[in-house]
């Protein structure tokens, strides 16, 4: 006689589908992480890219044009789209044809001549973490003026100007002021409601022991207009 053997199919305990979901839930979790900052990191390095690439645009159109040219940051604290994150280029539109170039405010014209770029969500640019790179100096080589960008009217800007020789210029250029090389910072953050809390409108996403806003990238512009990235928080401090 044939004999059969029974078999007994065995399923899950709810216990055992518990433990499965809350490890897919922590492999999901930590995943998300991951693209999240690698999205950061790609979002930091666009920034500087778009930053690097508006100061060699500004320096070939002051060239190309013999005429000196602006690289304008928006800093208008209540324009919350673009504050701190809105760049474009502008042009002196020169009245008198004899001007050398020697000076920043001759008789002319200023004229956005780009259409302008949008730093990536959450990348701001810091005018506090953008000083001269001697660190002895308190006067920044960036300017501070208003400007007519569009047809909003006039916003507060910063700029980074250069010559017709593409030459990076201190902001009030004279006989006696001396150019330094520039840092110009990228910090990830947000802006703030309350100035009281944040440098320039800004709060960093993240600070390190020393308050430091962690992943914030930059250039120096040097007084020849040429241009080296700054690739560590201890470069951007010191």
């Amino acid at each position: 006689m044939k004999t059969f053997r029974r078999i007994h199919h065995r399923g899950f305990t709810l216990i055992e589908l518990l433990v499965v979901i809350f490890i897919l839930g922590v492999m999901m979790t930590m995943a998300g992480s991951v693209l999240r900052d690698t999205g950061k990191g790609r979002g930091m390095e666009s920034a500087v890219i778009q930053l690097e690439s508006m100061v060699h645009e500004a320096r070939a159109m002051a060239m190309g044009n013999e005429t000196c040219t602006r690289l304008v940051v928006v800093n208008e604290p209540r324009d919350r789209e673009r504050h701190l994150r809105y760049m474009t280029i502008q042009l002196l539109s020169k009245s008198d044809k004899s001007y050398d170039g020697t000076d920043v405010a001759p008789e002319g014209r200023w004229t956005t001549v780009s259409t302008g770029v949008l730093l990536p969500p959450g990348i701001f640019f810091s005018p506090h973490y953008s000083r001269p790179l001697d660190g002895d100096s308190l006067d920044t080589m960036l300017g501070d003026d208003t400007a007519r960008l569009s047809n909003k009217g006039y916003t507060r800007i910063l700029y980074a100007e250069f010559d017709e020789k593409g030459r990076f210029m201190h902001p009030q250029a004279g006989p006696d002021s001396t150019t330094l090389p520039q840092r110009m910072v990228l910090i990830p953050g947000r802006l703030s409601e309350s100035s009281r809390r944040a440098k320039d409108g800004v709060l960093p996403a993240d600070l390190d022991s020393r308050k430091r806003p962690v992943g914030a990238r930059g250039l120096v512009v040097y007084p020849s207009g040429n241009t080296v990235r700054l690739r560590t928080i201890d470069q951007i401090e010191h």
